[in-house]
């Protein structure tokens, strides 16, 4: 900037303007001569340009100051926003046990009085012991989500929203199961309980969201609150139903409930509108907990749905909850869920066995077992000098982690060796010594169907002590199994010599006669086969019935494990098929105008109305079902009659009549089969046949032409074992336990036949459900038609 002195200053702001200067008094003039003074002023007018030029410029400066001082606060903030540590969300999932408290059903409503007080002095203490924490100046609410009833208490489920850099987050998150005691600064009571989780999510990755519900909200508490969820209780004895058609919202979740000293069994039946490894979209998970963290999850499933193999999936908790989450993408049509759970005992596992043969399985077994379980047994041989055998025919379990060199998470342990993968078929049967230990690990996590082991004692001089030696010397059986007229050794030498076939009756003092000559005069010396005669449809000793029924044209002779039958060997059997859709279920013929199946076939679909008797026709008399192959009657259905007691949760009653609209005319191709009315008729261990045109092979095509089985009757007792006491009085189960022989998709509604008297065949069951196809310990299960007689008999007259 220019200087000038005071005076000089002085003068220039005396200056009024810039032109030409008005003349002025002689005494206000010190300059001596005119051409100073022209001089002077010239000089005057220059600097003052100069000063308004300087004036311009700081004007200049004034008005860009505010945008300068802008871009420099901005540089400011960026750089020490740039400094400053990221923020995550993340959540603290876990329980608090509170002693001395009854848990009440109020405590199921959030809504009730009583939830909302005990809510509230949960939300208090945490919130008191966040603060006392590193945690607290990070912590921002609590969620308390359900309760639960634990011995001498209540439990309390909750969830807490925490808002901290990412350090603290890594630190909490490298620990693989964070408690809360460890942050803490003062005392923490002993009610607190050290499962959590901590879980996270960055807003745009939605990682938690996607972790728990396969969706794409943004918040964990919008999807948590926006889940439609049930609180469920079950009985003993008492089976609750889930049940999902066609839902209309995304997220779905069901709180179950059973009493102390009880565990959750999950029964999954159905579930439509899956597809192969789509998880994102379609998922079902289970927790072993009342709220959805990932170190509690017993199994996720989001497979392919499976319509005829039921049930499809059986779980366990280890105490007595369960979380069953389902999400699904809403633009799907025909989703569906059914399902139930029942409460069933708390056992024990482990424990001393001395026996010379018996099996071995995991606690609750074909059911998946319990996380965190561990159980310990020691087997022992009846006799110094023997050895034991085992046997590992399933084992299904959560394999290693990748890269580990053991078995790290769940395991079977025998003599020290782990397994967590299936066993080569070479190295199955194992000799140990006089005694064997064995032991079952599960962690918290994930869960499968578990082992199943067979033992047996023996010695190189007695290799099966008390059973039967097959004579390939490739195994030994039960004595019992010996001559049962099923081939239980590989070369069948269980069944030599033994005398009579199937279809011959066994007098008892070891001679064999044939079924037809049952009830015509005495053929046994000991007169077993006149032994329950007494029918009034027998003339002069000879049993005749007034209505022909059960005959086959065929004297002797695919369905799984099957083969092909020979036409009018089955004159009963009829298809039930939908125009364009063709073969769908079977039939049997039982009266002129009365066909009989499963009531399965006739549920209603969003795509098709199953119900309706114009949408199916009757195709009778008929060996192939290709497209060029005409059956020798096709019929149209009146009406259809469903048992009204039918359960398509469980499957129980499977039964339906269908009325013709025009009677049959009975020949050698087309005959009713006869329907049985004691219900002892047919015992544990007699052969029937399953006939019909469905899959010869599990997930397979159906069969071009009518197949048929030879499988046998399995006890009442037997079959609930296998299946999880799944079996009602209205079910009968049979087959073969060793597996490949079955029925199959397809196959439902036809008949299984067994020989009765007279040589006749008799409508045993109806084919209704399995695991599968054959599967080995997965017999057909079918409806029992003798405990339905009458309510078929009262339909029909």
């Amino acid at each position: 900037m220019l200087s000038f002195s005071k005076e000089r200053i002085s003068v220039i702001y005396s200056i009024p303007i810039v032109g030409d200067p008005e003349p002025m008094s002689d005494q206000s003039l010190t300059f001596n001569n005119v051409e100073n003074r022209k001089e002077e002023q010239q000089n005057l007018q220059l600097a003052f340009l100069k000063v308004r030029s300087l004036l311009s410029l700081k004007r200049e400066l004034v008005r860009v100051f505010p945008i300068i001082s802008l871009a420099a606060i901005i540089i400011i903030l960026v750089l020490y926003y740039c400094s400053s540590p990221v923020l995550t969300v993340f959540y603290v999932g876990g329980s608090v046990d509170i002693s001395n408290q009854t848990y009440t059903s109020d405590l199921a409503d959030p809504d009730s009085p009583t939830f909302i007080l005990q809510a509230e002095a949960t939300r208090n203490y945490l919130a008191e012991l966040y603060e006392s924490s590193i945690l607290g100046k990070y912590y921002m609410k609590t969620v308390v989500s359900a309760f639960s009833e634990k011995p001498h208490g209540v439990r309390v489920y909750y969830w807490s929203t925490f808002l901290a850099p990412e350090d603290i987050y890594s630190s909490l998150k490298e620990s693989t199961t964070f408690k809360q005691r460890q942050f803490d600064r003062k005392h923490v009571p002993q009610t607190l309980n050290s499962s959590a989780e901590a879980l996270f999510f960055e807003d745009d990755l939605d990682v938690i969201t996607t972790e728990l519900f396969a969706s794409g909200s943004g918040e964990f508490d919008v999807a948590v609150k926006s889940a439609i969820s049930f609180d469920l209780y079950a009985r003993p004895g008492n089976n609750r139903t889930l049940s999902l058609i066609n839902p209309k919202k995304s997220f779905y979740q069901w709180r179950l409930r059973v009493p102390q000293n009880h565990v959750v069994r999950l029964i999954v039946i159905t579930m439509n509108g899956a597809t192969t490894g789509n998880c994102v979209s379609y998922r079902l998970s289970a927790y072993d907990f009342l709220l959805p963290l990932q170190n509690k999850i017993i199994t996720r499933w989001c497979g392919p749905p499976m319509a005829w193999n039921l049930p499809m999936m059986r779980l366990t908790s280890s105490s007595n909850v369960m979380l069953v989450t389902f999400s699904l993408d809403r633009t799907r049509e025909n989703s569906m869920l059914k399902a139930y759970f029942q409460a069933i005992p708390k056992i024990a596992c482990g424990g001393r066995l001395t026996s010379w043969n018996g099996s071995l399985s995991s606690p609750y077994y074909p059911s998946y077992y319990p996380p965190n379980i561990e159980c310990n047994w020691i087997i022992k041989a009846p006799r110094p000098g023997y050895k034991l055998s085992l046997n590992i025919l399933v084992i299904q379990i959560q394999e290693k982690s990748p890269g580990s060199r053991h078995c790290d998470k769940d395991w079977l342990e025998i003599e020290g060796i782990r397994h967590c993968r299936p066993v080569a078929e070479s190295s199955k049967p194992r000799e140990y010594g006089f005694s064997v230990s064995i032991n079952f690990h599960s962690d918290e996590v994930v869960t499968h169907k578990g082992f199943y082991i067979e033992f047996r004692a023996f010695s190189h001089l007695d290799p099966c002590p008390k059973q039967f030696k097959c004579i390939d010397g490739s195994s030994c059986i039960p004595l019992k199994n010996q001559c049962d007229g099923w081939k239980d050794c590989a070369d069948g030498s269980d069944e030599r010599d033994c005398g009579c076939s199937p279809e011959e009756l066994n007098c008892g003092s070891g001679k064999c006669r044939m079924q037809s000559r049952i009830c015509n005069g005495g053929d046994c010396k000991d007169s077993s086969d006149e032994s329950d005669c007494s029918d009034e449809k027998k003339q002069s000793r000879k049993r005749l019935c007034v209505v022909e029924c059960g005959r086959s044209q065929v004297k002797k002779n695919r369905i799984v494990g099957g083969e092909d039958a020979k036409s009018g060997k089955w004159p009963w059997q009829a298809s039930l098929q939908i125009g364009m859709h063709g073969h769908v279920c079977g039939a049997s013929i039982i009266a002129k105008k009365w066909l009989i199946s499963a009531a399965h076939c006739f549920q209603d679909t969003d795509l098709l109305r199953y119900s309706l008797p114009s949408v199916w026709t009757a195709h009778i008399g008929m060996r192939f079902i290709t497209k060029n192959n005409h059956p020798l009657l096709i019929k149209s259905v009146r009406r259809i009659i469903v048992h009204p007691r039918y359960d398509r949760y469980i499957s129980d009653y499977d039964i339906a009549l269908l009325e013709l609209e025009s009677p049959l005319f009975f020949n050698d191709l087309v005959h009713p089969i006869c329907l049985p009315s004691n219900p002892k008729v047919f015992s544990t261990g007699t052969f029937c046949y399953v006939t019909g045109w469905g899959s010869q092979k599990e997930n397979g095509d159906l069969a071009r032409v009518l197949q048929e089985a030879k499988v046998k009757i399995i006890s009442q007792s037997v079959c609930n074992k296998l299946y999880d006491d799944s079996i009602t009085s209205r079910m009968m189960c049979a087959g073969n336990l060793g597996g490949g022989v079955d029925a199959c998709q397809g196959d439902s509604g036809g008949p299984l036949a067994c020989l009765g008297r007279g040589n006749r065949w008799y409508l045993a069951g109806i084919v209704s459900w399995g695991e599968g196809c054959a599967r080995r310990s997965r017999p057909g299960v079918y409806t029992k038609v003798t405990e339905l007689y009458d309510w078929i008999d009262e339909q029909i007259n």
